[in-house]
C-alpha cells in the first residue's frame, strides 16, 4: 500500500468547492441577490493571486490592473452606501468567503489532472451536501429552518429531475473545463452568471440597484476581462 494515494488531497479540493457552493447558496438567502453575486464573483481576483503565488504565473501589468479593479469593485460594493467598506451582514461575508474557497478549489482542480471528472463531481456533491446540511443546523435567522417531510416529499421528483437533468451535467462540464483552463479565465466565464443574475434581480425584485451596484459591476467584471486578455499561460504546480 506504500505510495498509493489516500484521497486526502481530493477531499481537500472537494471541501473547497463544496463549501464554496453551499456558502454561495446561503448568501443568496441572507443578503441582496446582486450583492451576493458581485461579492462572490470577485473570485478572479483571488484566482489571480493564487496563480501568481502558487502556479508560477507571471505578475504582469494586466494582472496588477485586474487586482486594482477587482478590489476597487469589492470596496465599492461593501462601502458604497455606508462609506465603510465592510460586510453589512452574514450573507455578504459568506459570499466573499465562497469566492475565495472557489478560487482555491479551482486552482487545485487545474493542477490535479490525474483525478477523473467523475471523482471531482462525486466528491463535490458529497462534501458540498455535508457542508450545506451542517449550515442548516446552525441557528442562522432566515436560513436554518429544515423542511419537514410533508413539505419536502412532493418536491422530491422535481429535485431529482433538476439534479439529473441540470445540476449534474452542468457540474460535470464545469469541472471538466476547470482541468483545462486557468482559474482566472474560468472566473470570467462564470461571471456571465453574475451579469444575467444581476439583470434579473434588478428587473424582478425590489432590491436596491443604483449607481453603486452599477459601478461595482463594471469594476469587478472589468477586472476579470483585463486579467484574461492580459494573461500568459505557464506551467505551475499547487
Amino acid at each position: 500500500m506504500q505510495g498509493r494515494p489516500t484521497g486526502i488531497r481530493q477531499a481537500v479540493t472537494a471541501l473547497f468547492l463544496g463549501s464554496a457552493f453551499a456558502l454561495y447558496a446561503y448568501s443568496l438567502l441572507l443578503t441582496d441577490v446582486a450583492r451576493a453575486l458581485l461579492l462572490f464573483y470577485v473570485t478572479p481576483v483571488w484566482s489571480t493571486i493564487l496563480e501568481v503565488a502558487l502556479m508560477g504565473r507571471r505578475f504582469t501589468k494586466a494582472r496588477a490592473l485586474a487586482l486594482v479593479l477587482g478590489f476597487g469593485g469589492l470596496l465599492t460594493i461593501l462601502g458604497g452606501r455606508s462609506g465603510i467598506p465592510l460586510p453589512r451582514n452574514l450573507g455578504d461575508t459568506m459570499a466573499i468567503v465562497a469566492g475565495i474557497l472557489w478560487a482555491c478549489g479551482a486552482v487545485r482542480v487545474r493542477t490535479s489532472k490525474d483525478i477523473s471528472v467523475f471523482e471531482h463531481v462525486f466528491s463535490f456533491f458529497l462534501y458540498g451536501g455535508a457542508v450545506a446540511f451542517l449550515l442548516a443546523l446552525l441557528p442562522i435567522k432566515g436560513a436554518s429552518i429544515l423542511p419537514s417531510w410533508a413539505q419536502l416529499g412532493p418536491l422530491v421528483p422535481w429535485l431529482l429531475l433538476v439534479a439529473l437533468g441540470f445540476l449534474i451535467p452542468v457540474t460535470c462540464a464545469l469541472l471538466w473545463g476547470s482541468q483545462r483552463i486557468d482559474p482566472g479565465r474560468l472566473g470570467i466565464l462564470l461571471q456571465l452568471e453574475a451579469v444575467v443574475g444581476i439583470a434579473s434581480a434588478a428587473l424582478l425584485t425590489d432590491e436596491p440597484f443604483g449607481l453603486v451596484e452599477v459601478a461595482g459591476t463594471i469594476l469587478i467584471i472589468g477586472a476579470g476581462v483585463v486579467d484574461v486578455l492580459g494573461s500568459e499561460t505557464r506551467a505551475g504546480q499547487f
